[in-house]
């Protein structure tokens, strides 16, 4: 059991940190350091549940001013046109923003994600925001598109987040001739 000590220190890795570190040596099935593994979460679909719904679930790792952020290895899901569906519904849906970030010279990527809320009211954003870190690899690739299947994904409230208003006064309808409307509308920025 660790102190509060150890809980109360950042854990604040750089991207290249948690590629090199964390995920490339998860892919490989070697050794990560014991002092992170209570702070990353193993679990299949990352999108399985709403956010609110796993930061309850998971313990968080302490972040810089008692911010809080979940960090999960998960299998990596096809990203549709107009984001990741979180359950089963289509109501909620992490929405890809902006484009794919290179890193590690193109070895790696980050990708930022928002998540939105179909309500009766119109379409919220409750504040949520993941960065899902992926690797592109030959020898381990698993995906047609040459990139591993595991992915690493951090989860955490956004400081600007407003109180997670309506961003847009029209309600999406979720009839099957308005299916791709609804889609854009939830995906949209504004």
């Amino acid at each position: 059991m660790a102190s509060e000590t150890e809980f109360s220190i950042p854990f604040l890795p750089t991207d290249g940190e948690i590629l090199h570190c964390l995920l490339r040596p998860k892919i490989a099935g070697a050794f990560i350091d014991s002092r992170f593994t209570h702070l990353v979460h193993d679990i299949d679909d990352v999108f399985a549940l709403p956010p609110d719904q796993l930061a309850a679930a998971h313990s968080h790792a302490p972040g810089a001013r008692g911010d809080k952020a979940w960090y999960f290895f998960s299998t990596r899901i096809g990203s549709g046109g107009h984001g990741r569906r979180v359950g089963d519904d289509g109501s909620k849906r992490w929405c890809s923003v902006g484009s794919k970030k290179e890193l590690a010279g193109g070895a790696g990527y980050c990708r930022r994600f928002r998540y939105r809320e179909k309500t009766a009211k119109g379409v919220v954003a409750p504040g949520w925001m993941m960065l899902e870190y992926g690797v592109v690899s030959q020898e381990h690739a698993g995906g047609a598109d040459g990139i591993s299947e595991l992915v690493l994904c951090k989860i955490f409230r956004s400081p600007r987040s407003d109180s997670g208003s309506p961003s847009s006064s029209t309600s999406a309808s979720a009839s099957v001739g308005r299916k791709r409307k609804a889609e854009a509308l939830l995906c949209s920025d504004g």
